[in-house]
């Protein structure tokens, strides 16, 4: 209640009670009450509506290393506890029309960022458009990133080095629903070729933050759901350039996804594939060795086995990912086999609500040059 309406029920009281050495019968008193009740009931009414709320999740994990690699050399990796995320969410209401979201990130407790930060615009029921910073509606872990909606204490290594997540431009974008289906269609800001490696493309991220507008990207999403929602299938496209070198580079980008939720089970897959133009041309200009196509999928698969016995849910897992950032490379070029990593997790979560997960899992870490590197971790996240 702001300081307005407090003053009003506060002089709405004052004047019940000076009334009532004066009142002449109690019929007037009651009159009176019924008054400052119906006020009250309007304030009170009135203050609950809040145009503005306030959301975030986070997570803390921790990560032990496995005293040698797959080939015997033995490495001194220290294990690592970390305060991975905290973040706030801010959505403002501004008429039933139009309104604000924002994503306000502190990482590894020092870092901040905006990870999103939209003006959106409700042309209807099933249309909304947005301007800002948003997030690329490619695969899952980029749109759905809260650690309750994935099972694995870190990401799919994927959605780090070929779908640089959390990967967010500024653009326009318009989001839409027909039946089952969910569509996405942007045109955002472009990535730094200048900063692309051997190992994938998360280092060419913008973010926002005095971006490159030069460089610049379609990118549309369409997604199918069916069993009455509990399941969706569908895929995304990436179509741009990436900035920032001389070479003029081509950057693409494509994905087919699956996710199912339904009873007790949870189901995922992905398979994604990533080209850049000019490779050899690039390469030269920045000395690196960046590969010319990227690909790789995996599928997990997990089970509540407390499914209709507790309100806990408990589910076991296992995740297979293989991917390669040197899966194709120009003419000339050396193939790094280290690129060409199979990932097999197993582990468990623990919900004891929707909104609060603990994680334990072992992450077996194969590559074609033998030097992976085997971890296990423990994390818990919330969201709200």
């Amino acid at each position: 209640m702001n300081s307005k309406r407090f003053l009003m029920a506060v002089t709405l009281l004052f004047v019940l009670v000076s009334s009532v050495g004066v009142a002449a019968t109690n019929s007037e008193l009651n009159h009176r009450m019924d008054i400052l009740t119906e006020q009250m009931a309007t304030l009170q009414s009135q203050s609950g509506r809040s145009k503005t709320n306030i959301g975030g999740y986070g997570e803390f994990v921790y990560e032990n290393y496995r005293t040698e690699l797959e080939d015997g050399t033995l490495q001194g990796k220290n294990p690592k506890i970390d305060a991975k995320r905290f973040i706030l969410y801010i959505s403002h209401e501004f008429a039933p029309r139009w309104s604000l979201t924002s994503e306000i990130e502190v990482e590894h407790v020092n870092q901040i960022f905006l990870e999103q930060g939209t003006i959106d615009y409700k042309f209807s029921d099933k249309t909304t458009f947005h301007v800002g910073l948003m997030l690329v509606p490619v695969g899952f872990i980029n749109i759905y990133h809260e650690p309750t909606t994935f099972l694995s204490v870190n990401r799919p290594e994927i959605a780090s080095k070929i779908i640089p997540t959390t990967w967010r431009e500024v653009g326009v974008s318009v989001n839409g629903q027909q039946g089952d289906f969910e569509y996405r269609m942007a045109l955002i800001n472009g990535l730094q070729a200048s900063s692309f490696n051997s190992g994938g493309v998360r280092g060419g991220r913008q973010k926002g933050a005095t971006a490159n507008g030069r460089p610049l990207a379609w990118v549309g999403r369409l997604d199918y759901k069916f069993l009455e929602g509990s399941a969706v299938i569908g895929g995304s496209a990436y179509v741009g350039k990436a900035g920032g070198t001389q070479t003029d580079v081509d950057h693409r980008v494509f994905d087919l996804h699956y996710d199912g939720q339904f009873a007790g089970f949870h189901t995922r897959a992905l398979y994604t594939t990533l080209t850049l133009s000019n490779i050899d041309k690039l390469n030269a200009e920045l000395g690196e060795n960046i590969g010319e196509e990227m690909n790789g999928y995996y599928g997990e698969v997990g089970y509540n086995v407390l499914h209709k016995i507790a309100d806990w849910k408990l589910t076991p897992f296992v995740r297979f990912e293989k991917f390669n950032t040197h899966a194709k490379v120009a003419a000339g070029q050396v193939k790094d086999s280290s690129k060409d990593k199979t990932n097999i997790t197993y582990g468990v979560t623990a919900k004891p609500v929707d909104n609060v997960v603990f994680k334990l899992d072992y992450l077996v870490a194969k590559n074609k040059q033998n030097t992976g590197s085997d971890t296990w971790g423990m994390a818990v996240g919330w969201n709200f």
